[in-house]
């Protein structure tokens, strides 16, 4: 792919990116939900077999959950070289590091024959892939923010960043079925080998990147930071904290209805294979959700449509645990395509919206990375070992849990977001500085909007 300048960036180059961007996350989130389903149904007895199920499935759940930090250190990684080197690079080898260690899971002895070195090089291999999957939603973001920045439906083809991830939930989830029988014990390691055949898709496309119009001039000003990572902490951690917060609810939704509810469902009665079912058919609506989400930011505010997603999720998940706890599967069914809509889907879309269009590009590949892995951190990784911790297998009981730990996210992500600034008229393609937005000719949507939470640095000239 040839590098277009700012006014050159036509509809077929955005649609190769946007293309080249889906396949490459998609493969590298199988490969993480794939992890997860095994996770909630199959590693408490094959990693941890001498312990007690509750405390074998927290385990499990934390080991799950060590890719999440994980995730935060790939993200100053990659974002450091994606904003120093080049986002294509950067968007290349993520993939590779996240194939290759899923590839490695499947070919891991169980304690029975490793003993206590099993679990051990399970957590190491998990690291290794929350690392490589750290640098992806930083440079997919980035990439399309700035190749798509002077389109009027810019939020659109930005959403699409995230598309990738309910098609690999999808595909995670249709291997889940048909291998239902066998995937508690040898089934998800099929699963897993399967990552070194989908990820050849996405490593070709990935090669046809280009670097976007924004960075080479950067670029050719010799104007990148020296430490992208560590500059865009110290000069916009306060965007960095309240994005997380605000997708924090995404992520706890996500792993919560995505990844707990198996063994939740389980521990309620509802088969695996019925649960798979049920799971896969919910993220059509994490699709749907993404490309609502564009037209729904470009038409509207971005805040409004986050206000409306985070709200309705959280009304729902109280009918929705006890559809579960009752077995009605239809019900369940029905309650969790709208939950996954509304709270993963349609804030899968807005999260790199937000996320991108809230740093500049000389930090936006860090910037983003950051902010959207530390929310990983905040939903994904504490929600799913809290609510096994509070509930175990007593769900008739403790089940209320679930619907209090949504409306718990939900308040907090509202906080989050009053202190957030509107991001609807930034002009991305004047943000390429990070030093001082006050420094930017034509440029005052963003000052104006930055000014509640701006720090003294970024007044610099």
């Amino acid at each position: 792919m040839t590098i277009p300048s700012e006014d050159k960036v036509d509809r077929r180059t955005i649609s190769l990116l946007a293309f080249s961007a889906t396949s490459g996350v998609l493969v590298e989130f199988y490969d993480f939900f794939i992890f997860g389903y095994a996770a909630a149904s199959t590693f408490p007895h094959t990693f941890f077999p001498t312990i007690s199920p509750t405390t074998a499935l927290v385990f499990s759940y934390l080991t799950f959950g060590a890719g999440f930090p994980a995730r935060l250190l790939g993200a100053f990684l990659f974002g450091h070289y994606g904003d120093r080197v080049g986002r294509k690079y950067s968007f290349l080898l993520n993939i590779m590091i996240v194939g290759a260690t899923t590839f490695l899971v499947g070919l891991l002895p169980g304690y029975d024959t490793l003993g206590i070195a099993a679990p051990i090089l399970l957590i190491v291999l998990r690291i290794i892939q929350g690392i490589g999957l750290g640098g992806e939603f930083g440079g997919a973001s980035s990439l399309l923010a700035e190749f798509g920045a002077r389109r009027k439906n810019r939020a659109f083809w930005v959403s699409l960043a995230n598309l990738g991830i309910p098609g690999g939930a999808m595909a995670a989830s249709a291997v889940l079925y048909v291998l239902a029988d066998s995937f508690s014990a040898s089934g998800w390691r099929v699963a897993m080998l399967l990552s070194a055949v989908v990820v050849i898709p996405g490593l070709l496309a990935r090669f046809q990147l280009a670097d976007s119009p924004l960075f080479e001039q950067l670029k050719a000003k010799d104007e990148l930071a020296k430490m992208p990572s560590l500059d865009v902490l110290r000069l916009h951690w306060r965007p960095i904290i309240l994005l997380a917060l605000v997708c924090a609810f995404q992520q706890m939704d996500g792993y919560v209805s995505g990844t707990y509810a198996i063994s939740f469902m389980k521990s309620a009665g509802i088969p695996l294979a019925t649960t798979a079912v049920i799971i896969f058919v919910a993220r059509i609506g994490d699709v749907f959700g993404v490309v609502m989400s564009g037209p729904l930011a470009d038409r509207l505010k971005r805040k409004q449509v986050t206000y409306f997603a985070i709200a309705i999720t959280a009304l729902l998940s109280y009918p929705y645990t006890l559809a579960i706890l009752n077995k009605q599967v239809g019900l369940t069914l029905v309650l969790q395509f709208l939950i996954t809509l509304s709270g993963v889907g349609i804030l899968h879309g807005l999260a790199p919206i937000l996320t991108s269009e809230s740093f500049p590009t000389k930090y936006r590949y860090s910037g983003a990375g950051i902010s959207y892995s530390l929310s990983a951190i905040f939903g994904g990784m504490c929600a799913p070992p809290l609510l096994a911790g509070l509930i175990g297998e007593n769900v008739a009981d403790k089940w209320f849990y679930v619907p209090v730990v949504y409306v718990v996210y939900a308040l907090v992500a509202f906080v989050a977001l009053y202190f957030h600034p509107e991001t609807r008229d930034v002009a991305l393609d004047e943000r390429l500085h990070g030093e001082g937005s006050a420094s930017i000719t034509g440029d005052n949507a963003f000052v104006d909007a930055r000014s509640k939470w701006a720090d003294p640095a970024d007044a610099r000239g």
